[in-house]
């Protein structure tokens, strides 16, 4: 695995198991994505500042792509029920 690849996931894993723990019961559901932005931001901060990648585009690139997707992926499966 590359480390894009493994950042993206760690992303996700984070944003998927804080999106269900907050949502609706700390955070109400309309500041979701503004959790989302801040996880995105943080994980890129981490990632600059440890340098796993060194391009600035391409960390946040990849760390708002999967903190995004994960929130986007976790309203989809919910509104389908």
């Amino acid at each position: 695995m590359t480390v894009e690849v493994i950042i993206a996931v760690v992303t996700a894993v984070i944003t998927g198991v804080l999106g269900v723990f907050f949502k609706d019961n700390i955070v109400p559901s309309r500041f979701i994505p503004i959790q989302n932005l801040i996880i995105g931001v943080i994980a890129t901060i981490i990632t600059i500042c440890t340098g796993l990648v060194s391009d600035l585009l391409i960390a946040g690139l990849i760390c708002f792509g999967a903190s995004f997707g994960v929130g986007g992926l976790y309203d989809l499966v919910h509104t389908k029920k």
